[in-house]
């Protein structure tokens, strides 16, 4: 049953990896990233983190490096297991703080986007990317909420 559930959440991080890549290429703009996997990733490692979503992080980060990526083989699956990892890490360690989320988005979405930090304008793409994700992430999680 495991190796089944392993599967099924494979294929749907590799789709919305592929998804994500797709989104990017047709929005044509160099100054901002929308990213449905990292809200994935962000989302799967602060509320419902276990050991059943490492494969599926390295099975999608392995995709990606074998048809997307001009980097060495496992290069992504170690980005997308860092940026869960440490996600996690922060939202657990700072749960007193008032903005622990946005700290630990921030830093997430900074590791996710390690690969483009030698371009020119890094701050300001990183910046207008970081809000426009966040303001996704706060809508779906809002979405998402109880209200009884």
């Amino acid at each position: 049953m495991n190796f089944f559930r392993n599967i099924f959440r494979s294929i749907y991080f590799v789709i919305i990896l592929f998804f994500d890549t797709v989104i990017n290429f047709l929005l044509v703009l160099d100054w901002i990233v929308i990213s449905p996997f990292f809200l994935l990733i962000y989302f799967v490692s602060t509320k419902r983190f276990n050991n059943q979503n490492i494969i599926p992080l390295v099975i999608s980060g392995l995709s990606y490096d074998i048809f997307l990526s001009e980097n060495y083989l496992g290069v992504y699956s170690i980005l997308f297991l860092l940026v869960a990892i440490i996600s996690n890490y922060i939202q657990k360690r700072l749960q007193s703080v008032s903005y622990q989320e946005f700290v630990s988005f921030t830093f997430g979405f900074l590791i996710y986007n390690t690969v483009n930090l030698l371009e020119a304008n890094f701050v300001s793409f990183f910046i207008s990317s970081l809000l426009i994700n966040y303001l996704i992430y706060f809508l779906y999680k809002r979405t998402l909420g109880t209200r009884v």
